[in-house]
């Protein structure tokens, strides 16, 4: 199981901001999931988690709004939120190219994704509402 250590940074780091943002939540809401709450109306689509982060929610996804960037992430099967895609981790390291300059040529980031892909370092769940890709 081989990743590009450029890639597994990125992706790590992406993962710890959307983690950040759903201990933000729980801190606010407890244990009901995120996506849940905002369907049931138990909080509203857009709002503030802390003094410097806020969110919106879309679709699946939500959006995290740090001062300097933004984290977009979708939930996965089960209210996971370990997951992600290519689009997203562009979107994550085009904001911030001075800590991903590796990243800032999008098609660096699409051949390295696909060499973990093919490396099975991640892989798509066996679900068919589910198009993210989770560590393997």
């Amino acid at each position: 199981m081989m990743i590009d250590e450029n890639l597994k940074t990125v992706i790590d780091d992406y993962l710890g901001e959307v983690q950040k943002g759903i201990n933000l939540f729980k801190s606010k809401i407890g244990d009901t999931p995120p996506l849940v709450a905002w369907r049931n109306k138990d909080i509203p689509q857009k709002g503030k988690l802390s003094d410097d982060v806020k969110y919106e929610f879309h679709g699946i996804g939500c959006v995290l709004i740090f001062p300097e960037y933004e984290v977009d992430f979708d939930f996965g099967p089960d209210n996971r939120s370990d997951g992600f895609d290519l689009w997203r981790l562009h979107l994550y390291v085009s904001n911030r190219a001075k800590k991903y300059p590796y990243f800032q040529d999008e098609k660096k980031l699409k051949k390295e994704f696909e060499n973990a892909i093919e490396a099975s370092a991640i892989a798509q769940l066996d679900h068919p509402y589910s198009n993210l890709y989770f560590y393997a």
